[in-house]
Parts: structure tokens; C-alpha cells; sequence
């Protein structure tokens, strides 16, 4: 269509519109679909804001990469899965080590350190790409550093937001950083998909690279938001008191 006919325009404007609306009702409304309120909360906001920034850049590094491997390269699907694996095969075994090092470093630190492994992750394929196959150089570094980042970002920013909510408000808190990763996925592919075009071969591989250099930007914003959590931490909690101890004769 164009980024100025009339179409166009008209769906942005009517973005615009149905946002802002959405936004007030959502904050006046009595149960809200969403609790946007809950973002001002300073540890809710940052997680909510770099669960979304994340969310981004990991819904064009995962699709571009399957485009990449299948229309570029030309691999078959089978083949192209099986090359995907090495990075989301990482993200649950990170994850799991990232809860003892929660406890001792805090949300902030794994973040930062994800954040600008993904982003190197991003900067290595703009760097080493390569329209003839060439995955243990071009494409498997990549998946392991992704992979690493995915696994100490994601999950930590979600902790990050929900942990700082009272017990009560735990569920809503989660439904409401969850929906940001959802959202921000559905923007990450319409953002590839814009900057790719209607065909993709050999010849869009400076496309591809804008898209990684795009994603890698948006990674480092989100470490940077780490810091943001560096310097809010979660209080303590003080322990229950446990009532009158028995004794025994």
C-alpha cells in the first residue's frame, strides 16, 4: 500500500484511537481486562516495559530465522527445526540455574546479562551472515547465545514484576506482564515482516540484517531497564511470627 496512501494512514489513526480508548477504560473501569494501574508500581513497570521490548526482538530474531534457513538457504522444514533446536533447548535449563542466582544477585544482573547476550547474539549474525549455508559459522553461535539470553531475560523479567506485587494481587500481576510478551510477539512479527517486504531470497539479506540490528537495539534498551531494577529492589519481607513454641516434658 505504502506507508502514505490512504489505507495506511488509516489504520495507523485508527491505532491511535483504539488504544487511547482502550487505555482509559482500562483505567477507569472497575475490573479491567487489563490493570495498567498496577504499572506504576516502579519494578512492575520496568518488567512490564522490558517483557515487551524483549518480546519484540525475540519474535524477529525466531521467525527470521526460520525465513533465513527456508527461503534463503532453502532448507526443508524438517531440516530447518532440527537447526532451531540448540537455542530453545538452552532456555528452560538456564532458567532453571537462574533461581539460585536470583536469590544471590537479584532480577537486575541476569537481566543486564541477558539482554546483552542477546544482543550479541542479534550483532553476530548481521556480522556473519551468509547466503551460502554455513551454520556452525553462521547460524549456531547465534542460537547458543540467544538461547543463553532468552533463558536469564524472559523469565526473570516476569519474576521481577510479579514478586514486587502483594500475594494477593500475584495472578492479575502475571496475566499482566504475560499479556505484554504476547502482545509485543504479535508486534515483532508485523515490525519482520515490514522491514522483509512481500519476497524473501538471497537478495534480502540487508533487510534481515536490519531486522538483527533492530532486534539487537531493543535487547540492549532491555538491559539497560536491568539497571532500572539494580536500583529498585524488592524489600524484604519479614518473617510471620510463629506463634508460642511448645515444649515438651
Amino acid at each position: 500500500w505504502g506507508w502514505t496512501s490512504g489505507r495506511t494512514l488509516g489504520l495507523l489513526a485508527a491505532v491511535v484511537v483504539v488504544g487511547a480508548w482502550f487505555g482509559l477504560r482500562s483505567a477507569r473501569h472497575a475490573t479491567p481486562l487489563l490493570t495498567l494501574h498496577r504499572l506504576r508500581l516502579p519494578r512492575v513497570g520496568v518488567a512490564g516495559g522490558g517483557t515487551f521490548l524483549f518480546g519484540v526482538a525475540f519474535a524477529v530474531m525466531l521467525l527470521s530465522n526460520v525465513l533465513w534457513c527456508q527461503d534463503v538457504w532453502h532448507w526443508s522444514a524438517l531440516r530447518t527445526g532440527v537447526a532451531l533446536v540448540p537455542g530453545p533447548a538452552l532456555v528452560p535449563i538456564v532458567t532453571a540455574l537462574t533461581a539460585r542466582a536470583v536469590r544471590r544477585f537479584g532480577h537486575g544482573p541476569l537481566v543486564v546479562a541477558g539482554g546483552l547476550l542477546f544482543a550479541a547474539a542479534m550483532l553476530w549474525r548481521v556480522a556473519m551472515v551468509s547466503v551460502t549455508p554455513d551454520y556452525p559459522r553462521d547460524l549456531l553461535p547465534s542460537m547458543i547465545l540467544g538461547g543463553t539470553g532468552v533463558g536469564l531475560t524472559l523469565g526473570t523479567l516476569i519474576a521481577a514484576g510479579v514478586q514486587s506485587l502483594p500475594g494477593t494481587r500475584t495472578a492479575t500481576g502475571s496475566a499482566l506482564v504475560n499479556s505484554f510478551r504476547q502482545i509485543s510477539s504479535a508486534l515483532g512479527v508485523a515490525v519482520l515482516v515490514t522491514l522483509l517486504g512481500s519476497r524473501v531470497d538471497a537478495g534480502s539479506a540487508g533487510d534481515f540484517r536490519l531486522a538483527w540490528a533492530f532486534a539487537a537495539a531493543l535487547s540492549v534498551v532491555t538491559a539497560l531497564l536491568g539497571v532500572l531494577l539494580l536500583r529498585a529492589r524488592t524489600p524484604a519481607v519479614s518473617p510471620a511470627p510463629s506463634g508460642r513454641r511448645r515444649t515438651s516434658v
